[in-house]
């Protein structure tokens, strides 16, 4: 009896760890589907480390229990690996040496939110100490461009404006925003590209009223370094928009009233909305980089996990950064409002993607809660002639 037990569950795991390799599968290649026209490939994307896991759980399981058995696990693995390879870079572990080697260019890219708080019980209208304490991280990696998402200026605090600052007192004196007056209140947010380099030309490319969105303009920014010019690329795709009875419905696991059920069918709506959002807008965006006359650096905020569309169209044939030169799973959202979005360590949504020409030397990724995101902060130096 105990004998034909046993056999019943290891074909029940068996069957188990089958149709986990059919889903690993399924999400390694999610990439390649357009969520225009296969909306659910969104959610792949975020479910593909978790398939990853458990494939290797399998893995090491079966290798006690039924050693062959590995091999179902293995083959999916190494068909998988490019997907892989993508999420989990195993780069030597190294600090960041401020002082900047000369001939580099350093990159940072930040949504900070319009400068509120991870702790959002903190925010004061005026946030001074809390812009200060992004000025104080800026300030300390000396950056040579930053890309900022969810920047917002506020010429009427004079000195304090985060615009006037950067500019005055941190000698950014090339610029690019695309700002928008919130609500009349002659605060200005959108995407902001500084510069210590000589911007020599620049605009936002605003997403065609037919989107029906409401993301923030891209903006582009050529900059002069040395004899290069290079094209800085800032994106901040389409937010998911949650509101409390989202993150409600995201932490609340129980499902026993019609209410939470409601509530989980918005959610789901919402999502497939915004993955459909995220597809028309990578191609546009895509669009425009194909016809750039220089080197075009990508960065921002994609609100898509590696692997998803998004991330495949945008990155092209450029390298990410944080697989050339950082480790682990390199989470840069965290969630003020959902404590299992709080703890979910695969949320990589902020990149910052070069040219082949162009080699990540260091790789930095920090500033955790000051923001809802974490900076990204990367030395680019030219493989042939160094930047000057």
């Amino acid at each position: 009896m105990g004998s034909l037990f046993r056999k019943f569950l290891l074909g029940i795991l068996l069957l188990v760890n089958l149709l986990i390799c059919c889903a690993f599968l399924i999400c390694s290649y999610a990439s390649y589907l357009d969520p225009k026209d296969f909306w659910y490939t969104g959610f792949l994307g975020l479910f593909f480390p978790y398939f990853l896991f458990l494939l290797v759980f399998f893995l090491f399981f079966w290798l006690f229990i039924r050693r062959w058995w590995t091999l179902f696990s293995l083959i999916a693995l190494i068909l998988g690996g490019t997907s892989i390879t993508q999420l989990i870079p195993l780069n030597n572990r190294t600090e960041f040496v401020f002082e900047k080697k000369e001939g580099d260019l350093r990159v940072m890219t930040w949504n900070v939110r319009h400068f509120i708080p991870f702790d959002e019980s903190q925010f004061k209208p005026d946030g001074v100490k809390h812009k200060q304490d992004v000025i104080d991280e800026i300030r300390q990696y000396q950056p040579d461009i930053i890309c900022f998402q969810e920047f917002v200026s506020m010429p009427d605090d004079g000195e304090t404006d985060p615009f006037a600052y950067l500019r005055d007192k941190l000698g950014y004196r090339y610029f690019q925003f695309a700002g928008t007056d919130i609500f009349g209140t002659k605060q200005y947010s959108g995407i902001a590209i500084f510069s210590r380099y000589p911007i020599l030309d620049g605009n936002a490319v605003p997403f065609p009223d037919s989107f029906d969105s409401n993301a923030e303009s891209p903006v582009y920014a050529d900059v002069k370094v040395g004899e290069d010019t290079v094209r800085i690329f800032s994106v901040h795709l389409q937010s998911f928009g949650f509101k409390q009875d989202d993150y409600r419905a995201i932490d609340d696991l129980k499902r026993d009233s019609d209410q939470e059920l409601s509530e989980s069918r918005k959610l789901l709506s919402k999502m497939k909305q915004t993955f459909y959002a995220h597809g028309q807008q990578v191609d546009y965006i895509q669009s425009e980089l194909e016809n750039a006359p220089h080197p075009v650096i990508v960065a921002g905020d994609l609100n898509d996990v590696a692997g998803s569309y998004a991330y495949s169209v945008l990155r092209s044939d450029r390298k990410d950064a944080f697989l050339e030169k950082g480790f682990g799973l390199g989470a840069t959202f965290l969630s003020s409002s959902s404590w299992i979005l709080r703890l979910l360590p695969t949320l990589r949504i902020d990149y910052i993607f070069h040219p082949n020409e162009y080699a990540t030397r260091q790789f930095a990724r920090d500033g955790k809660r000051l923001s809802d995101h974490y900076y990204l902060v990367a030395d680019l130096s030219r493989a042939s002639t160094p930047l000057r």
